[in-house]
């Protein structure tokens, strides 16, 4: 299945400029793992940046300004701080995670119901985003929900339809606060996605009940 579903324009150039949060700009790394066109979108925002960058004034730099620099260099680097212990992150079985994910680390799976885990991804940032990996088996539904915020969503492994659209391996989804939807898995296989929200799912019915307990 090609890739037919990508982010916008504006996505790409954010994520080129280091402007994404951090869940958004990981869910775009999983789409562009898999994604040569827009790997090449980045990499044109990247030099377009690089050029403007060029042409900007110099500031004057201070009298002083190499030796603080020196000095910054020759001070030995300060001892990592300790970090309290906290479980080694749970393999995720039959999932192939892209580098920029695997990278990171998944935390153990919380099992919503038959076949259907979500699993915690470690954010680089606190800043209100939750980035989780979702699973949900070949012929189900998940619950009619809407959203706080924005969501990002990069497929890995099967494929869901929503909205009118299917969205298979590889592909970006982009929702905005407010969409009320009731996505469904397509297909002969489970889907798992890489999914990055602002405010979480506004959720009803029996998501609502367990909503506290998965963190989404």
């Amino acid at each position: 299945m090609s890739i037919r579903h990508h982010p916008t324009e504006v996505v790409l150039a954010g994520y080129a400029s280091g402007a994404l949060a951090d869940g958004p700009s990981l869910t775009v790394a999983c789409h562009l793992d898999r994604c040569p066109a827009c790997r090449g979108r980045v990499r044109l925002f990247e030099q377009v940046g690089g050029a403007l960058l060029a042409d900007t004034d110099q500031a004057a730099m201070g009298e002083d300004a190499l030796a603080r620099a020196l000095a910054s260099i020759e001070r030995p680097a300060p001892a990592p701080a300790q970090r309290a212990s906290s479980p080694a992150p749970q393999p995720i079985s039959g999932v192939v995670l892209p580098s920029a994910l695997a990278r990171r680390g998944v935390g153990a799976r919380r099992w919503v119901g038959p076949g259907i885990w979500v699993a915690p991804v470690r954010s680089n940032a606190a800043d209100g985003w939750r980035t989780y990996l979702l699973r949900v088996p070949k012929g189900v539904a998940m619950p009619h929900h809407g959203h706080n915020g924005p969501e990002f969503t990069a497929v890995l492994q099967g494929a869901f339809h929503d909205e009118g659209s299917v969205y298979g391996p590889g592909d970006f989804s982009e929702s905005g606060e407010g969409l009320e939807h009731h996505p469904a898995v397509e297909g002969d296989e489970a889907c798992v996605c890489l999914l990055s929200g602002l405010g979480g799912v506004k959720a009803t019915g029996l998501l609502r009940l367990v909503q506290p307990f998965i963190g989404v």
